[in-house]
This record gives C-alpha cells, structure tokens and sequence, in this order.
C-alpha cells in the first residue's frame, strides 16, 4: 500500500534556519578569544549540558569553529564547549579535543599536561549525517512520527507505511528522540580519557576515574553538541592561593584517514572519512591565556 504525505515544512524549515541566524548573530558579537577569567556556577555539574552556562559560552573561536568557556572555582579549572556544525562535531568525534595546560608561560605542548577527550573505538566513532541542508528537508509519517526525507516538494512516498528513499535526519517534533539515540550511542562508543604529562597518573584513564578529571558530553535537543571538562587544580599545580597566568592550548585533533563510523543520523555505514572533506581531516587549534580568578 502506498501513500503520499503532504505536509506543510515552511514553519520547519523558518525554525531552523531562524536558529542558524541566532547562532551566527552569537558567534559574531562574541570574542575569538575569552578575555576574562570567570567564577564556574555555584550549581555546576559536569554532565554535558550548558544550562549552567545559561547557555551562553564565553567565545567564539573562529580557527576551530567552538564556543567555549575556561572558568574555575576553588578546587577545579573547567572547560565547556559547544560545536553545532556537523562537520566540526565529526571532527571533535572522529579525534577528540585535546585541552593543554601550560604552566612555563611558554606556547608549546612540550612539558605542558594535556586531555584528550572524547576517545572512541575506532570501529563505534559515530558520524554526524550532514548531507541535507534544512531548505532541502520534507517530511513525512513513518509509524505514527513525523520524519525527514530530502525530497523538495514536501512530500514522501510510502510503502507499508515505511518511507521508499532513505530518511536521514528526524523533525523539529522528533528532536528529543534524535537527541536521545545520539548520546547512547555516544556515551557507549567512549569510555576513556587520554592524559599525558600529569604526575602519577595514567595515560588512558576510564571516564568512571577517581583522579580528579571529570567529562562528559551530550547532544543537546537541537542537536548541538556539548563537552565538559573538570579538573582537579592540585593535579595540574595550580591553586586559587597563587594566581600566576598561565597558558592554554586547545586543540581539534581532525579525523584520521581511514577510521569506521556508525551514522548517528540513521543512515548507512560509513566505511571511512572522505579524503576531501579537509575541514574534519585537519587538525585545528588556539592558544589563550587565564588567570585564576578568587571569589
């Protein structure tokens, strides 16, 4: 039995391109570099959501395309970082973000001690589908829910109430489900955390330690996607006691050549990252500067 669904996407398709120039009038008013250092939220909790935050990051970095925020309080230095373009949120997923401390007030990794986080298994990296644009998305209604296809005239053919061409990404309705299935996916495909120049401690350690890093990361239901760092000032040397500048150096590691990734979206498997797609491929980076702030 075949049907067709007619389905009015104009108010969709205003939604989400309304949130793109949102985003977009944000990151321009935004510093490339956070200037000042901050005081973390008396309520905050490492968990992969920015509502701490408010919502609002401290900047906008242009060279890797994040926002982010560096704070602390009086036991741990924090990051945050939000990535919403799909093809950056591959690069973060395909070779995590590496956050440097750098106490010599030197701009170099050498003696600095670093993060690297997320680490997934090569074969389980989940891959962001970002072959739609949202101009070019319709809908239609698959088992009693509203799902995208990538027809133009806002309809779909189906067949034993199943869509005939593949369906990629879920509506604006269908986000919270979206969301739901990427950070299961996420949180089963990465379990560790890399470290490296930290005294007396490993260099892979299990996200569940009890050294004194904390991360985590999450899909939010606009399909942003969230990372969040704690830690512990005693591990890197530091304390709110003796506030000395010091330098940080974040870094987007960029997509091996030849990696397998599960689609997040739903769609196929992919058998490797694209040679062409340079963006997710090459490595990103900036360095900053901050200061402990005191109560």
């Amino acid at each position: 039995m075949k049907k067709t669904v007619n389905i009015n996407f104009k108010s969709v398709t205003i939604v989400l391109l309304s949130a793109t120039v949102t985003l977009t009038a944000i990151a321009q008013k935004l510093p490339n570099i956070q200037k000042n250092s901050l005081r973390a939220p008396a309520n905050i909790s490492i968990d992969g959501k920015t509502t701490e935050w408010n919502n609002q990051l401290q900047a906008y970095n242009h060279a890797t395309d994040i926002f982010y925020t560096v704070a602390n309080d009086d036991r741990n230095l924090y990051l945050a970082i939000q990535a919403t373009n799909p093809t950056i949120i591959n690069k973060i997923i395909g070779g995590g973000i590496t956050f440097t401390i750098q106490t010599s007030n030197k701009k170099t990794d050498k003696d600095g001690m670093s993060i690297t986080y997320p680490i997934f298994d090569p074969k389980k990296r989940p891959y962001i589908n970002k072959e739609h644009e949202p101009n070019q998305l319709s809908a239609a209604i698959v088992d009693g829910q509203v799902m995208l296809s990538g027809s133009k005239d806002g309809q779909m053919v189906l067949q034993n109430n199943k869509p005939i061409n593949k369906v990629d990404i879920k509506t604006i309705e269908q986000r919270d489900s979206a969301m739901k299935v990427n950070n299961k996916r996420i949180g089963e495909s990465s379990k560790f955390i890399r470290v490296n120049g930290i005294k007396d401690m490993d260099s892979l350690i299990s996200v569940y330690n009890q050294d004194g890093i904390k991360t985590a990361q999450l899909f939010d239901n606009n399909l942003a996607y969230n990372y969040e760092l704690a830690i512990d000032l005693k591990k890197i040397g530091l304390s709110i006691n003796n506030s000395t500048k010091f330098n940080y150096h974040i870094k987007l590691n960029g997509v091996p050549a030849t990696v397998m990734h599960v689609n997040i979206a739903g769609g196929p498997t992919m058998d490797a990252v694209s040679k062409s797609d340079a963006t997710a491929a090459s490595p990103t980076d900036f360095w900053g500067e901050y200061i402990l702030a005191k109560k």
